[in-house]
């Protein structure tokens, strides 16, 4: 896998190709075969045998290739599991093919037809065929006719026993220390081992090389305690279920350039995907529409909610605030919508109201869908939320952040028992003088008062006298006197 990982035309057969990683050789082609290169060769030992081409290991990358793979070949069967070894770069696929014999009329067509497309593939393909799923896995490390005469009765599983029976014990590579120590005890192969389980039960080889390696061994075999047990308990076969994507289009009558022509098909679409996500409890934050042409150009518009959205309303509101944002590019000839980042849907549970009191999940539900509108409509940078900070200074108690961000709803104390205004002024004002009066658009006359602020030192030092003041047509302001500079200000306007 680690070489049939790599981008496609690379191993073209004109030369040495390893795959390494932390330095060391984990695969390797034919030619760097040739050359002397194996597994676990070091690079520098490696490039000194041969020019060869060197390219490190992406794990995550075989990962993707397996799984691409497994969706390939779920047309054959819906039995499908990764085998990934611990020790080894080995890794494939498992297919459990006995409940699909019947459809693809026996064994040889169904591996007739896999094989061929696996040629299509670019792939290193070896392929094994066993009675169980590690069996099988183990016999795929050496050729036997899978779709011979023998193997056609796949109930005869004394085929598959016998084969195994051949196979070293170095083929056990997820068990090192336990092949290690077969080795030097004499056994060579898989068929010393079932003998020795047979003259002295499975406990025996629990007790010297663990647990794990002994259960290993029955997997293998599908045996019980004993060689002549079967299995208790037999494994469902693990039944892949592929990725749903959601893509849908409409195709128009018309060529249509107005964004109001497209509204029935936006809203028939978002219908479709609210039905497709309620059935398979799924939400969304993210959709894509996809306009095209009749010359086959493309323009996309992302579509995204801070809520996970599991209705089609306010997918519907948000695409127009888009599409009004937008002009449409070029005539229209068909709409698709895509959704591909699915999450799972959060059920909502509410205690039962039998006091009747009113609860505020509808209010809470309207703000996130005002948020959302306000977004798409003016921008991400452009709609904030205000978050207090523990400060005795007036404008220095609260902080503006983004909506994305958590902010501090609990006002700090000397403001929550203190007199404060509703409004703010930023900057404050300066107060001017007619005469011996307080003039700010007209005659402030101080009311209570004062109260002293004063903090901030270790940066600007605060020092500050409050009051609350009435102005001449009775509005009440906040005022204060700057106790270094002698400077009246006002602060705020009370509602």
């Amino acid at each position: 896998m680690p070489l049939s990982a790599l981008p496609d035309g690379t191993d073209d057969g004109s030369g040495a190709i390893v795959v390494v990683e932390k330095r060391r050789v984990v695969f390797c082609n034919i030619a760097a075969r040739k050359a002397g290169i194996v597994r676990g060769t070091d690079l520098a030992t490696a490039q000194l045998l041969s020019n060869c081409r060197v390219f490190q290991r992406d794990r995550q990358r075989e990962l993707n290739t397996l799984h691409q793979l497994r969706d390939d070949l779920y047309q054959f069967t819906p039995h499908i599991d990764i085998q990934q070894s611990r020790h080894t770069p080995q890794s494939g696929l498992l297919l459990e093919i006995s409940t699909c014999l019947r459809l693809f009329r026996g064994l040889q067509n169904l591996y007739h037809r896999v094989q061929t497309y696996l040629q299509g593939a670019s792939l290193d393909v070896r392929a094994g065929l066993g009675h169980t799923a590690q069996g099988a896995w183990l016999l795929s490390f050496t050729h036997y006719d899978i779709a011979g005469p023998e193997t056609c009765a796949t109930e005869n599983t004394a085929v598959f026993i016998e084969r195994l029976h051949r196979l070293p014990v170095q083929v056990l590579q997820d068990y090192p220390e336990a092949v290690n120590a077969l080795t030097q005890m004499g056994f060579t192969t898989l068929g010393d081992i079932a003998q020795q389980i047979q003259s002295s039960a499975v406990s025996s080889l629990a007790k010297r090389l663990g647990r794990d390696f002994a259960q290993a061994i029955m997997d293998i075999y599908d045996i019980g305690s004993d060689f002549n047990q079967a299995g208790l308990f037999n494994r469902p076969a693990p039944t892949y279920v592929p990725e749903e994507l959601f893509e849908r289009q409409v195709q128009f009558d018309f060529p249509v350039i107005a964004i109001d022509y497209l509204n029935p098909a936006i809203e028939s679409l978002l219908q479709d995907l609210s039905e497709f996500m309620h059935l398979r409890h799924l939400a969304c934050q993210h959709i894509q529409w996809r306009l095209s042409d009749i010359y086959r150009r493309l323009d996309c518009v992302d579509v995204y909610s801070d809520v996970p959205q599991s209705g089609w309303q306010l997918l519907y509101d948000l695409t127009l605030i888009h599409l009004e944002n937008k002009p449409i590019p070029f005539e229209v000839d068909c709409l698709t919508l895509v959704y591909r980042n699915k999450l799972p849907r959060q059920t909502a549970s509410s205690p039962l109201n039998l006091s009747g009191q009113h609860r505020q999940h509808g209010d809470t539900q309207d703000l996130a869908i005002a948020m959302a509108k306000l977004k798409t409509r003016l921008g991400e940078n452009a709609v904030h939320k205000v978050s207090y900070r523990d400060s005795l200074i007036p404008e220095l108690s609260h902080t503006i952040v983004a909506l994305a961000e958590k902010c501090c709803q609990q006002l700090p104390d000397i403001h929550r028992h203190s007199l404060r205004p509703n409004w703010l002024f930023s900057p404050p004002t300066a107060i001017g003088h007619r005469g011996e009066r307080l003039y700010w658009q007209g005659y402030l006359a101080l009311m209570a008062g004062p109260e002293r602020v004063t903090g901030h030192w270790w940066d600007s030092p605060v020092a500050r006298d409050y009051y609350l003041a009435r102005r001449q047509d009775n509005v009440a302001v906040w005022v204060y006197q700057d106790l270094y500079d002698r400077q009246w200000y006002v602060h705020g306007v009370f509602s």
